[in-house]
């Protein structure tokens, strides 16, 4: 019969210490809430709810219960967010909303309060929440869908689209639905989104977005000339590019050691003139990339090489 042995390692060894996180323990860290107060009553059904954040932690659970936690007809909401307020509209009814400090390893007391939607009368009062795309996207999709979610009572949405802070107006359209598509030319927007139940509208919510679609122009090598022979192993590289409007640009150098540009030597983001750290001798071969925060790219420049004696 075969005979098998095995060698049982600490598990803590399998692991490198870089991967190990350790999360503060939450128990004593409650959350004190904001807004609503306590057996608030409202007369609209948009809510918004606000707490204070806690040092040192990032994200929240916020819990909304109908009528109550002790003996609920219906968990309402229940998620995890990482900022200190949360929008959402609800029926008329009875309410407890509470929050709690989470993290990937524990979890803070909950906070409770309690509070009543009367009536929706006051449907100006609401607010839109919007959902997409995020506030100030930096994007090269031009074709842009608008989402929000809806308020109750509403019978349509105004969509307004604007530039120069709100001065002049691109698209002006109502819609009985939650979302709005549009393709947008290259440029910095606004839009907003307001309800109307026929009588009377909310305010308008608002987010920007910026579009660029146009890659950067390709830059230009100067220096060190293409084939130059140097002694000075503290090599300045220089380049030109004619910047374009829209999203921010940035340039990446590339140096390699070889023609087929296949052992790279150095990469990164820098700006002409730049002084490498020291280079040993040889013969390299750089060139340089383009860059937009909306995520275009140039297409690369001449490839120059040079030699260090």
């Amino acid at each position: 019969m075969k005979k098998f042995f095995y060698i049982l390692l600490p598990l803590i060894s399998l692991f490198a210490c870089d991967d190990i996180i350790m999360e503060d323990d939450l128990s004593d860290k409650t959350v004190t809430l904001l807004a609503p107060v306590n057996n608030a009553e409202f007369f609209s059904t948009g809510i918004t709810f606000t707490w204070q954040a806690i040092e040192y932690v990032s994200e929240y659970r916020i819990q909304i219960a109908r009528p109550n936690f002790e003996n609920p007809l219906q968990i309402v909401t229940d998620v995890v967010v990482d900022t200190t307020s949360y929008s959402t509209q609800l029926n008329l009814g009875e309410y407890q909303w509470r929050v709690q400090a989470v993290n990937s390893a524990y979890s803070g007391p909950y906070t409770t309060r309690s509070f009543f939607i009367t009536s929706n009368d006051e449907f100006q009062n609401n607010s839109v929440s919007l959902t997409g795309p995020e506030n100030n996207l930096i994007t090269n999709t031009a074709n842009q869908t608008l989402n929000w979610e809806m308020v109750i009572g509403a019978s349509s949405y105004q969509v307004l689209i604007t530039q120069n802070n709100g001065t002049t107006i691109i698209s002006d359209e109502e819609t009985e639905n939650t979302s709005y598509s549009y393709n947008f030319p290259d440029g910095n927007y606004q839009w907003k989104v307001r309800a109307s139940n026929g009588d009377v509208n909310t305010l308008y919510s608002q987010r920007s977005l910026l579009v660029d679609t146009t890659v950067p122009n390709t830059p230009v090598l100067s220096a060190p000339a293409n084939q130059s022979t140097t002694t000075n192993n503290t090599i300045t590289f220089q380049w030109s590019r004619t910047p374009i409007e829209g999203s921010t640009e940035t340039d990446s150098i590339y140096i390699y050691n070889n023609s087929n540009l296949t052992s790279l030597q150095y990469k990164n983001l820098q700006t002409s003139p730049y002084n490498t750290p020291d280079l040993s001798n040889g013969t390299y071969y750089w060139y340089v990339k383009s860059f937009d925060e909306a995520g275009n790219t140039s297409q690369q420049s001449s490839v120059f090489s040079f030699t260090l004696n």
